[in-house]
Parts: structure tokens; sequence; C-alpha cells
């Protein structure tokens, strides 16, 4: 079995423990746990053990500054969308400056994430916040363990960091970080005025598209619309089936991200189909177990779909043709 096989099946073994314990658990959103397995998931070792460690860390310090700042902050609609936006900004700028970058860029989404519950669902902040640490440090755990367990070179330990270098120059990444902010503003001003669905996913979606290369953003744009439409169209495919047997379902879950892992764990071009096929996958299935209605499903990948949207037609408008082409 080639390497890329192994972790993919290290993968998909990983996100199934994962959501199984959080269901077991009672976690308000297992898929979070679902998708952190995924996220992190890497042939390289090293790597795959930087990832875990830089999400956790980010999103416990999100998690932190994100509570008390949006209890400062709650009622006040200006001030919160302001730092939401100079959150995404930051957020960019290391992610693309920082040879931690991936710590600072969950970090700030995280921040994000739990201020926009003072927005709207401030009575549920202490819940949200609390659980999303059980889910990304569930979800790193089962994704390591599986990964030295069953990926390749099984049993060997890999615990170090892997720092990386800056992904562009300064400027750059100042004009990026920038774009980033204020892409986030006009997210969050829109959710506001037209009551769109799942502002999270919106937000999310819109920000990991953003690349040190404004002509990848626009290419890892497409393929995340493609990725999400034959991920979720797949997903949706299992529901109609049976959507509501337990053995179907995992059954399923798990071949489902075993495929889109092999895609996601490739070099190649199309690398980003599979991650993204794999996220919407994993978003349209996991829900409190086996899902028992289209709709929530159905609003989280509109969501993805309008946050790479708004992004991306910014990232085109603001990034001028020269500059894109020094870039490439």
């Amino acid at each position: 079995m080639d390497d890329i096989t192994r972790q993919a099946l290290a993968t998909a073994c990983g996100v199934l423990a994962a959501v199984f314990i959080a269901l077991l658990m009672g976690l308000q959103e297992p898929y979070w746990a679902a998708l952190s397995v995924m996220i992190i998931a890497n042939v390289d070792r090293e790597a795959l053990f930087t990832k875990g460690v830089l999400r956790v860390g980010g999103t416990l310090i999100g998690v932190l500054g994100g509570y008390y700042v949006g209890q400062w902050a709650e009622g006040f609609d200006a001030m919160q969308i302001v730092l939401v936006a100079i959150a995404a900004a930051v957020g960019t700028y290391g992610r693309q400056r920082s040879a931690y970058g991936y710590a600072w860029f969950y970090g700030a989404l995280t921040f994000m994430l739990v201020l926009l519950y003072t927005m709207t669902q401030p009575d549920q902040l202490y819940a949200f916040a609390h659980y999303r640490c059980y889910e990304i440090v569930i979800g790193v755990v089962c994704g390591t363990l599986a990964s030295w367990a069953l990926g390749p070179n099984a049993g060997e330990l890999h615990a170090r960091l892997k720092a990386q270098a800056a992904a562009t120059s300064a400027p750059n990444a100042e004009r990026q970080s920038l774009i980033a902010g204020l892409g986030a503003f006009t997210i969050v001003v829109i959710w506001s005025l037209f009551d769109l669905p799942q502002l999270p996913q919106v937000l999310i979606s819109s920000l990991i598209v953003v690349d040190s290369d404004p002509l990848a953003t626009r290419h890892r744009g497409a393929q995340r619309i493609f990725g999400c439409i034959i991920g979720g169209t797949a997903g949706l495919v299992v529901i109609l089936v049976d959507a509501t047997h337990l053995w179907w379902w995992a059954v399923m879950l798990f071949l489902g991200v075993f495929s889109f892992a092999r895609i996601h764990l490739r070099k190649s071009a199309e690398a980003y189909i599979g991650t993204q096929s794999a996220i919407a996958y994993l978003v349209t299935l996991v829900g409190a177990g086996p899902p028992v209605s289209l709709y929530p499903p159905v609003d989280r990948l509109i969501g993805i779909v309008i946050g790479v949207s708004i992004m991306t037609v910014l990232v085109w408008a603001l990034n001028p043709p020269k500059l894109a082409g020094r870039s490439a």
C-alpha cells in the first residue's frame, strides 16, 4: 500500500473516531472534530503534527480572546464588525508571514467566530466557546493518533514542530490582509442587511481561499466552489438513499473521506478539489448524528459558495492584473 493510500485510510479512521467521540460527549457541532482531522491530514508526519499543535494552540487563544472581547463589545454592533475585520486582516498577514502562520490564521478565525456569537446568539456564547475547544482537540488527537498507528511509517513518532518560510513579501501580505479585512467587513454587513444563511460558513470559506498569490486565490476559489458541489452532492445522495440508518451513514462517511483524502494528499493541481470535496462532504453528512433533514446541510453549502464568491470578486477587483502576473 502506498503512502497516500495509507494516510487516506488513517484519515478516514480518524474522522470516524472523532465524530463518534464527539457524539458520545454530546458536543454541539461534531463536524468540527471531523474537519480538524481532515485539515491536518498530511503524508509528512512532522507537517501533520505541526498543523495539529498550531490548530489547537490557535483555537485556544482565539476562544479565550473572543470570549472576553465579545462580552466587552456585546451590544456595539459597529465595534464588533470592525473587530472581526481587524482579526481577519491580522490572521491573514500572520498566515503569510509567520513561521507558524497556521496558528495565527486559526487563532484569528476562532476569535472571529466566537465574536460573531455575541452578535447572533449572545446567550449561547459560553457554550459555543466551551464546545469548540473540545471539538478541535478531539479532532486533532484522533487525526494524529490514527496517522501514527495506520499512516506511513506507522509506529514512528514525529513530535517536532516544523517551521515554514514566509509565503510572500511583506508588502504583498499587507495588501492581501487588507483585502481579507475588507472582505470580512463586507460579508458581515451584507449578512446583517440580507439575513444570509450560515454566517460562520460564509466567513470561513471566504478567508481560507485568500492566498499570497492573487492568481492562486482565483484558482482556489474556483476549486473550492467545484469541490463544494462535488462533496455536497455526494453527501446529499447519501442522505437521500437512507438518511437515518446509522451503519449506512458510518460506512459512507468512511468511504467518502477515504476517497476524497486520496485526492487531497496528492501533490497535484487538483489536490485542493479533494480538500474542499471532503470538507463539503463532512459538513453535509455530520450533524448531531445522521442527518434528519436536508435544510441544515444545504444552508451550510450555500454559505460556503457565498463566502468564496464574495472574496474572489474582491481579490479580482483589488489586485491589479500586473501585480497578479508578477506574483504567479
